[in-house]
């Protein structure tokens, strides 16, 4: 499988070229920085967190990349209004359909053209890191084409990757025969500075925290994160909740591009006001590249965090980290790596020097590297069997492991 189409998940922040001429390639963001720019750039990803999922699929395989492709197969089967034409590019270009997948597996969510595109595809479907956004008792609160989506991806694609042991075991209870938990691809893509990753030394005061959660109106959340980081030195990094302070940003000068920061004076009291109490975050961090995520966490020393994804873009630079959770898909996650976590309301309880103790210790993170292991190799074997082929950099780190 040489030409592979990589059809959900986009991995950066990038305007396609819709009328697609040949060796066209789609525009990098301007440098605009007004709320509504931002805001726009947001839609081409949707949730940053998903730029990590789309990135880390594309990477960690080996094939002919002059004639493989990312596009939403969805956006082009609604384009072209499901021609047999369009439906044939993607028959006749490629070898096979990778779907990379996030929380698709819950209520008002319509999947009816993906579902479309599927029905009339000949290639090789593989689909990765599927999964629930919340505890459902059975498929009566999901749309019908969610329905569809699920079953014809256990009848025919090559692989039904989902990302952990409860998403699996639910769609198993609900009569799937075929899933097989096998992660989030993004958890694949740095082995290498996963496995170096060693327990923190020394005192919280000593460290540079970096963190990630929900900033936002009346959150309870964010006010137990802004607490539990009082006396230390920490960073914050924004997602999606960015977006709930738009009466507070909108035509202010708020955001530095180049340095993907927060102007500290302008930010800082819109948080204080938002969650009810003084924010330590002393840099604020939004990001529309995946590249400058990752840097910017190389000059941290610990990720503690109520965002999954905001925690992998820290393992992935080797940084020790540890999850903070509340909802079903971050717990899944967590659990299904090993990665350190508890709940949000626990951490607070403890204060944060008991907490890196008890969850950031020398045990905890070699006990999380061993059950990170066998995700990798499991991975690696699921794959290979189905014909796709890992990068030269992910099979020495296998060979490591």
């Amino acid at each position: 499988m040489k030409r592979l189409c990589f059809g959900r998940q986009p991995a950066d922040t990038r305007y396609r070229y819709h009328p697609g001429l040949p060796f066209s390639e789609g525009l990098p963001r301007s440098n605009s920085t007004t709320f509504s720019t931002l805001s726009r750039n947001f839609y081409l990803t949707s949730n940053k967190g998903n730029m990590l999922i789309g990135e880390g699929a594309c990477r960690i395989f080996d094939y002919d990349r002059n004639h493989s492709c990312m596009l939403s197969v969805h956006v082009l089967y609604d384009a072209y209004k499901g021609s047999k034409e369009a439906m044939d590019l993607l028959n006749n270009n490629f070898d096979a359909l990778v779907l990379p997948m996030a929380n698709e597996i819950r209520p008002n969510l319509n999947h009816t053209s993906l579902v479309k595109v599927l029905e009339q595809i000949r290639i090789p479907v593989v689909v990765l890191g599927m999964g629930m956004q919340n505890e459902l008792a059975d498929m009566s609160g999901l749309e019908p084409a969610t329905v569809d989506l699920l079953r014809w991806i256990d009848e025919k694609a090559l692989v039904f990757g989902v990302r952990g042991t409860h998403t699996e075991t639910w769609l198993k209870k609900m009569g799937f025969r075929n899933p097989v938990a096998l992660g989030c691809p993004s958890m694949m893509l740095y082995p290498e500075n996963i496995l170096g990753i060693r327990a923190p030394q020394g005192k919280p005061e000593q460290q540079r925290f970096v963190t990630a959660g929900y900033l936002q109106k009346k959150s309870v959340r964010g006010r137990q994160l802004a607490k539990f980081f009082t006396g230390q030195k920490c960073s914050y990094v924004f997602q999606d909740e960015i977006f709930q302070l738009k009466d507070e940003l909108q035509g202010r000068n708020f955001f530095d591009d180049a340095r993907n920061q927060l102007v500290q004076s302008v930010i800082a009291p819109v948080v204080d006001e938002a969650i009810g109490v003084a924010a330590p975050f002393d840099k604020y961090f939004y990001f529309d590249s995946v590249d400058a995520w990752r840097q910017c966490y190389g000059w941290h020393d610990v990720f503690i965090g109520d965002r999954f994804h905001g925690g992998v873009a820290a393992l992935q630079v080797g940084l020790p980290t540890a999850i903070l959770f509340k909802d079903l898909r971050v717990k899944e996650l967590s659990e299904f790596f090993g990665v350190p976590h508890t709940t949000v309301d626990k951490a607070c309880t403890m204060g944060i020097e008991a907490f890196m103790a008890e969850f950031l210790s020398e045990q905890r993170i070699a006990a999380f590297l061993d059950v990170y292991r066998t995700r990798l190799r499991n991975f690696h074997r699921h794959l290979t069997e189905a014909g796709l082929t890992m990068t030269e950099g992910h099979q020495a780190s296998l060979m490591a492991a």
